[in-house]
């Protein structure tokens, strides 16, 4: 049997159908802002702890640069084809080591013709001297007149004369015959030729080869100027800082290294101080041109206030704070934090060791003013698995 609907009783079944979602949705979201108004109002709960006192001692870290201690350029000093080098590239020479030789013919040539020289201006000043004794005896005996013997003197003299620079022309010459053998001037590490046998070299050439020093070796490195005041602050002039270095496989290098220089100014597009420490090398680990990380340790222990780095928020950009706990109440604290040590900021300034900072929880504030619920570790790690349970 069909059931006839009047047009009545139609009508209130399409305005049920518009009214009640209608209604429901009015009801839902009132009852939904009524449960998160009272959610709001219950307290948070929060884990709380003061601000930490440590006594460290202080440190920066930097980026370095080996340097050898000596590095030296070895150039041709006089002119010539370049003859032998009696090296290998890479080796470890020493001071006095030969290494090249330019060819001496012409250098020979020249110390020949001066010591020539030398003899031939040493016979005639000797002939000289004869002749002067000569014509001094005679004038005593008026045989001759005085101007005569003052001749005899000039003639002498000026042979002495020619015999003194054929003197200094033969020991230039010797000079330039031992530059033609050229020397390793330092112990080090020789690289790689830069001209090779059979080629006229000059002075002008540039080098023939470079030695680098090994030990002991510099490490340079800027430092900025916060960390260069702390440090300064905390050692004797930094004599007694220890300086360390790490390879780029992470290994420590088993030597601490001292500081031997500090710049007397600050570099103005760095905003960095310069400085330099000296290490042993005699194993030749360390080596010239390698980039390292640095880490500098200052003997002094200071005291500082710090908080974990998981409870602050914010950033360096914006600025950094901490939620705090004052008569149950949410207070945000904007701090100045400095350096990480142990995964926990050094609080500069925003806090007193008095205040309770939330360190478990941190989620649940939003703003300022929220009550919480103030509760210990222990008991907060069982909520949060009783929640995570469910």
């Amino acid at each position: 049997m069909k059931l006839k609907m009047t047009r009545k009783q139609m009508a209130i079944v399409v305005l049920l159908v518009i009214i009640v979602p209608i209604v429901y949705n009015k009801v839902s979201g009132a009852v939904l802002g009524f449960l998160q108004r009272q959610a709001m109002l219950m307290p948070k709960e929060v884990v709380v702890d003061y601000p930490h006192k440590e006594r460290v001692n202080i440190s920066a870290e930097a980026t370095g640069r080996v340097e050898a201690k000596y590095s030296v350029d070895v150039i041709a000093r006089v002119s010539g084809f370049l003859l032998k080098k009696y090296f290998k590239e890479g080796d470890f020479v020493h001071e006095g080591q030969l290494l090249f030789q330019i060819d001496p013919k012409e250098y020979q040539l020249e110390v020949n013709n001066s010591r020539a020289s030398v003899n031939q201006y040493s016979a005639l000043l000797k002939n000289a001297q004869q002749e002067l004794n000569r014509a001094n005896a005679l004038v005593k005996e008026d045989l001759i007149s005085r101007s005569e013997a003052d001749q005899s003197l000039a003639t002498r003299n000026q042979n002495s004369a020619l015999l003194d620079a054929a003197k200094q022309q033969l020991e230039l010459a010797k000079v330039n015959l031992s530059y033609t053998t050229i020397k390793s001037p330092i112990n080090g590490r020789i690289g790689k030729v830069n001209i090779t046998e059979g080629n006229y070299v000059t002075a002008s050439s540039g080098s023939l080869v470079n030695i680098s020093s090994t030990n002991p070796v510099y490490v340079s490195f800027s430092l900025k100027t916060d960390d260069f005041v702390k440090l300064l602050k905390a050692s004797d002039k930094f004599k007694d800082v220890e300086v360390r270095v790490q390879f780029n496989s992470g290994v420590w290098y088993d030597k601490i290294g001292k500081i031997n220089f500090v710049d007397n100014k600050v570099d103005q597009n760095s905003g960095s101080v310069q400085m330099r420490a000296t290490f042993d090398n005699a194993k030749g680990y360390l080596v010239p041109g390698d980039y390292m990380k640095v880490a500098l340790t200052a003997p002094k222990k200071v005291s500082y206030m710090t908080v974990p780095q998981s409870c602050t928020k914010g950033d360096a950009m914006s600025g950094y704070y901490v939620w705090a706990i004052e008569d149950n109440k949410s207070v945000k604290k904007d701090i100045k934090v400095s350096e990480n040590i142990n995964n926990n900021w050094v609080v500069d300034s925003g806090l007193s060791p008095s205040d309770s900072v939330v360190i478990a929880g941190i989620q649940n504030i939003t703003t300022e003013g929220q009550k919480v619920k103030i509760l210990d570790a222990a008991t907060y790690e069982k909520r949060l698995k009783a929640a995570g349970k469910k």
